[in-house]
């Protein structure tokens, strides 16, 4: 790859993201006004994702031409932001949100996006034949729905972004993935530029535009980590670095399935919600998941040599904040 192309793309990605959030915050085109679920108390601009993306998109255009895929995954990326902008301007349908979600997921396994094996600690790779194109559609689609529904805190979802996407390119760094790492660290920057006016008070929310967008960009960058990593372990790379979002997501919706909820129906009982709600300032949050964040990506560095435990111990350490934020709300 082109080293001398990296500074202009971070340059360019954080720039977009820094002007995208600070356009629709000063523009207020998009407001998001509270309401019985909100966790903000003021209107406040949504919609700052859209220059996040947009760094993304024309930042990795720079550094990672030669992926395989990428065309098809930055269309898929494309199509979901777009969508959760159209959300963002005026509420739509749930047929309206997974259609976008399925069409994007589509285009990007169409493209040659797909998770052909699961590399199993202990055991080794696991080639998935005809299940890789299901169960990659799931993971484009489940991870775009889970970062969704965790951007509901001041900086939880762009910290989150920024340091996950950090830690991922050093880890494809070390690994020899330079074009990947390039990638992940142009994604670092869009999210740092927008963090800037997303820390608690919030000038600006991200919006769907920016949390779909990201959760789509991740899954299409753990593919891609999948399929370049010889014996396949790096397909646990995302997963890892997000564990958090996964975890609660997957926690949560149990929790409200054994209890007869509508899974589908909107609430405010994710962990981190239910612990803002327990007297935990904006702030405190994000900034707790976001050393959570640092201590999976230190584990997700250890991927190549001991995946079982790089993998337990972020699962592991879920375990224990789940079960410290449920007898703190129970107070």
């Amino acid at each position: 790859m082109d080293f001398s192309a990296i500074a202009p793309a971070l340059l360019v990605a954080v720039l977009a993201g820094f002007a995208g959030a600070g356009i629709m915050a000063r523009w207020r085109v998009l407001v998001d006004r509270p309401n019985e679920r909100s966790s903000h108390v003021l209107p406040t601009p949504r919609g700052g994702g859209i220059g996040l993306a947009a760094g993304t998109l024309a930042g990795g255009a720079l550094v990672a031409g030669g992926l395989p895929a990428i065309g098809s995954v930055a269309i898929g990326a494309s199509i979901a932001a777009a969508a959760g902008l159209a959300d963002d301007a005026r509420a739509q349908g749930a047929a309206v949100k997974f259609g976008a979600q399925f069409l994007a997921a589509f285009l990007a396994i169409a493209g040659g996006a797909i998770i052909e094996r699961l590399y199993v600690p202990g055991y080794g790779p696991v080639e998935l034949g005809a299940f890789g194109p299901a169960l990659t559609f799931l993971w484009f689609v489940g991870l775009t729905n889970a970062y969704n529904f965790m951007d509901g805190l001041d900086a939880l979802a762009g910290s989150t972004g920024a340091i996950a996407a950090f830690f991922a390119g050093i880890a494809l760094a070390a690994a020899g993935l330079l074009e990947l790492a390039a990638l992940s660290f142009v994604l670092a920057a869009a999210c740092a530029g927008f963090l800037a006016l997303n820390l608690p008070p919030a000038r600006v929310f991200m919006g769907d535009v920016g949390s779909q967008f990201l959760g789509f960009a991740f899954a299409g960058l753990g593919v891609f980590a999948a399929g370049a990593s010889q014996d396949g372990r790096l397909v646990w790379l995302v997963p890892v670095l997000l564990m958090h979002f996964l975890f609660d997501t997957i926690f949560t919706a149990t929790r409200r399935l054994a209890a007869g909820e509508n899974v589908f129906a909107a609430h405010r009982t994710h962990l981190y919600q239910k612990l803002n709600r327990s007297g935990f300032a904006h702030g405190r949050v994000a900034a707790l998941l976001a050393a959570m964040t640092a201590v999976q990506g230190i584990a997700a560095l250890f991927l190549d040599t001991r995946a079982g435990a790089a993998i337990l111990v972020p699962l592991a350490l879920q375990a224990a904040y789940a079960r410290w934020v449920l007898a703190r709300s129970a107070v």
